[in-house]
């Protein structure tokens, strides 16, 4: 049975992974910042623990760094002096900037190491249809095909991306830009009176409501990394900035013909998406579904 640490074990993706890998049969144990709650969480969930990160790693075959963006990197220089060599260790960091260079540095002392950001949240009962991206670091073309397996053969959709840059570009658009908006669009409900807003609400604001809840449900924490830390947001933010700009001018205008042109413009691009066609069919059937769990 293969021996796997989850360094940052506490936190829900660390708790997500150890209960993964526990569920795969892998002998798990986790690691914390405060060892009570770390012993707390490991009887909760069914796996072992240890009370630094040093004793979870050293016997590991695979360490999971599962720690806040801002600290990965560091712990992953930390956990890599006191894992065995030939031991596998990979991050599930949002932001990979800084993380791919540290990686690298672990590989020099004998680490095997890859970078892997699970596309979904702890919220997830398993991986079946779920994305997962995964990095290579230097020249190990075996350990990416080792950890592709183990996310496949459980139904994951694992893609592979060249390097970190092109990592943090694209997941600008997929996630930063889209936790933006939600926290936009809760920050200018948050003058209204929400009861009367969900009384005379359509499905378009039902839906966003709910998915801007999900968002604010979370540690800020780590929606303020995604949005800060990923230097390839700050160039969208200001497309974003920009056309929010136009389309207002437009409106404050009474431009309807080129409010029209707009509106053409944007749907025959997104009408390029497969899914575009039948759109409109799963937004309602996606709301139908919400509504019978509501009201359970």
């Amino acid at each position: 049975m293969e021996r796997v640490a989850v360094v940052g074990g506490t936190g829900k993706m660390g708790r997500w992974f150890a209960k993964f890998f526990r569920d795969k049969g892998f002998q798990v144990v986790i690691s914390g910042r405060f060892p009570e709650k770390t012993a707390k969480v490991a009887e909760d969930i069914g796996v072992g623990y240890a009370n630094s990160n040093s004793g979870a790693v050293q016997n590991a075959d695979i360490v999971v760094v599962a720690t806040p963006i801002e600290v990965t990197a560091e712990m992953i220089l930390e956990v890599a002096n006191y894992m065995k060599k030939g031991s596998i260790l990979f991050d599930i960091a949002s932001v990979k900037k800084g993380i791919v260079e540290a990686l690298s540095k672990a590989q020099q002392r004998g680490i095997r190491t890859i970078s892997v950001h699970p596309l979904f949240g702890p919220g997830a009962r398993g991986v079946y249809g779920k994305g997962v991206a995964i990095i290579p670091v230097g020249n190990d073309p075996e350990l990416t095909r080792l950890i592709s397996k183990l996310f496949e053969e459980y139904g994951a959709v694992v893609s592979v991306i060249d390097d970190a840059e092109a990592h943090d570009r694209i997941i600008a658009s997929t996630l930063a830009l889209p936790h933006f908006l939600n926290i936009l669009f809760g920050k200018v409900l948050s003058t209204t009176n929400l009861e009367e807003l969900r009384k005379f609400g359509g499905t378009t604001f039902s839906l966003q409501l709910l998915i801007s809840e999900s968002v604010f449900s979370e540690d800020p924490g780590l929606y303020s990394s995604i949005q800060i830390k990923n230097d390839h947001f700050r160039g969208l933010l200001k497309a974003f900035i920009d056309s929010a700009e136009e389309l207002s001018r437009i409106i404050r205008d009474g431009d309807a013909e080129r409010f029209t042109e707009v509106f053409g413009e944007v749907r025959s691009f997104l009408s390029k998406d497969p899914a575009f066609k039948d759109s409109y069919s799963l937004f309602y059937k996606a709301l139908e579904a919400i509504s019978v769990e509501l009201k359970r």
